[in-house]
């Protein structure tokens, strides 16, 4: 490997992957500073001396487990509020000004549903930690009752001179057997097997198969959260884990090694008297609970309203228009997406779908793309639209990373096939009277690549009208359609055989190319371009297609980013579109 292409590679990872990177590895250290503090807390402390004298350091591994996983299971609710995301990505504009500093902020919001899996995955981790540490002490509990003439042995049968004494909850256990049935007479054993349970199963549903085979089988056991929270809460109502209450009375530091001696000896004449801890967890899961209440109220309360369709447009390509009174509803900003669901095909299902239509328009639109079993029952059911409309509910809008598209110099917008949805709307607001008046954006490129013609019908009537609408602006707007499934040969007749000004498939001015992008030569044509401006420009590229072009975008961004290309500054900052 070359020490450019080493170059080329660290880079990537510090634009793809920094801002995500420092932040887990923040929220991996806090994890490990909890546990560690914990940890030496409950070994160090004099409270807990004589329980350790009974289950040794089990007591310090499972209290510091129980700790990290109170604070996961703080976390894990808080990147699935996608109204407060919304909320925070409202405000981060207004309260950020560094604008490179609020893109770094906007990253780590658009990686929220990995990082919901990351703390999850963490949940797990510490779950195995404490309920292995439980199991020891649950041993340890019952070999207790073997021993005779030690510390551990006094401080077992404690309880028949004092009942205030008893330290060890768990009583003699027939050797024949496994012992189980006293910890199923706890409420730590009961609920403790309950969290497991409900643990398994939704850590065994949220599988990539199980999500788009079975969805309503992920989405009903993920609900199981709701009984894992209850039963963590209730986890340590018991107080099975006791500490000294009379430290004052009965020094364990002076009376362990006189244990023979207690009652009689001046200095540990009264016996350690023990007190089961408080629960916890309420505290740390009180403020997402509700924060996720919140959440499903509001929800809930849009999922009732009517939903008033306008109009159903069938286009080629397997694509539907669905056209919705937008008086019910919050009006999306452009790039914004909605959750769609159908109760004649799932109560419990919804899907995102990106708003096509511009906020100044009277109707709210999406254009879905017909290839999932979902999809196709859908446009099955609005086969007789006007009639036997089915009910639909809507959810949203929430925010996307286009909603930055307009603090930008200039963007380069890529869409692939259906992906060009975020930026119908983006560029029906830039055809609008309000959004010619914009300060900020000087430039827009526009690149659709398509591997079929069929694509073009819905959207190139869009161009057209912004083709009309924006002569007067000179440079403003640089589109060019791409047809990629198409052999020379067969490209070379059509363009023989095309004389006329406008293309023969979209009926624009410019020609459609046949092939595929080279944006390199594109994005050093617009480092080249005279803006008038000596001032540094920042050109944000958006790009809503597969993993192999947003990969290629952002090693192209990162070369195009070398000053020794150009004498102009110009920085490219590559947005990628995520549900």
């Amino acid at each position: 490997m070359s020490l450019q292409s080493i170059r080329l590679w660290f880079r990537l990872f510090l634009v793809n992957d920094f801002a995500s990177i420092v932040f887990l590895f923040l929220w991996l250290i806090t994890n490990i500073s909890l546990f560690l503090g914990q940890f030496f807390n409950y070994h160090r402390s004099r409270s807990y001396f004589y329980l350790r004298v009974l289950i040794y350091d089990g007591v310090s591994i499972a209290r510091a487990s129980a700790l990290c996983l109170n604070f996961n299971c703080l976390l894990i609710l808080l990147p699935v509020c996608r109204n407060l995301l919304s909320l925070i990505r409202y405000l981060l504009p207004r309260c950020i000004t560094q604008s490179r500093f609020r893109r770094f902020t906007i990253r780590l919001f658009d990686q929220h549903v990995e990082f919901h899996r990351c703390v999850g995955y963490a949940i797990c981790f510490w779950s195995l930690i404490h309920v292995g540490a439980h199991i020891y002490n649950y041993e340890r509990f019952i070999d207790v009752n073997n021993e005779h003439d030690t510390l551990a042995a006094v401080l077992n049968l404690l309880y028949l001179k004092s009942p205030e004494s008893q330290i060890n909850p768990v009583g003699k256990v027939n050797p024949k057997t496994l012992g189980v049935g006293i910890m199923l007479s706890t409420t730590a054993g009961i609920t403790g097997v309950i969290l497991c349970i409900c643990l398994i199963l939704m850590i065994s549903s949220s599988t990539l198969l199980i999500r788009r085979s079975f969805y309503e089988i992920f989405w009903f056991t993920h609900h199981l959260f709701i009984v894992f929270f209850v039963c963590l809460m209730l986890h340590g109502i018991q107080g099975l884990v006791k500490s000294q209450v009379n430290i004052q009375e009965h020094n364990p530091d002076i009376c362990a090694s006189l244990y023979r001696e207690w009652s009689t000896s001046q200095q540990c004449q009264i016996y350690p008297r023990f007190s089961g801890s408080k629960p916890a967890s309420w505290i740390w899961l009180c403020c997402p609970l509700v924060l996720y209440l919140l959440e499903r109220i509001l929800r809930f309360i849009r999922s009732l309203q009517h939903v008033e369709i306008t109009n159903v447009i069938r286009h080629e390509s397997n694509v539907i228009e669905i056209c919705f009174n937008k008086k019910s509803m919050t009006t999306p900003q452009p790039g914004q997406y909605i959750y769609i669901k159908c109760f004649a095909l799932a109560k419990f299902e919804w899907h995102p779908f990106t708003v096509t239509s511009a906020a100044e328009e009277d109707y709210v639109s999406v254009h879905i793309r017909t290839v999932g079993n979902w999809t196709k029952e859908l446009a099955k059911k609005l086969e007789n639209y006007p009639e036997n409309i089915p009910r639909l509910s809507i959810d949203g809008p929430y925010g996307s990373p286009a909603d930055d598209v307009f603090n930008y110099d200039g963007v380069v917008l890529i869409g692939a096939g259906i992906g060009v949805t975020p930026y119908a709307a983006i560029l029906k607001h830039i055809r609008s009277s309000k959004a010619t008046d914009d300060i900020r954006l000087r430039r827009v490129y526009f690149y659709w690549i398509c591997n079929t013609t069929a694509c073009y019908e819905w959207f190139a009537q869009l161009l057209q009208e912004l083709e009309q609408e924006l002569q007067d602006r000179i440079n403003f707007l640089t589109y060019k359609i791409y047809l990629t499934q198409w052999s020379m040969k067969e490209a070379r007749a059509v363009v023989e055989n095309n004389p006329h000004e406008r293309d023969i498939w979209t009926g624009l001015q410019a020609k459609t190319y046949y092939g595929r992008p080279k944006f390199d030569v594109d994005f050093q044509s617009i480092i080249d371009e005279d803006w008038n401006s000596k001032q540094k420009r920042n050109i944000g590229v958006f790009v809503c297609g597969p993993k192999p072009l947003t990969k290629q975008l952002q090693q192209l961004c990162i070369t195009m980013n070398d000053k020794s290309l150009s004498e102009n500054e110009v920085h490219f900052y590559l947005n990628k579109e995520n549900f």
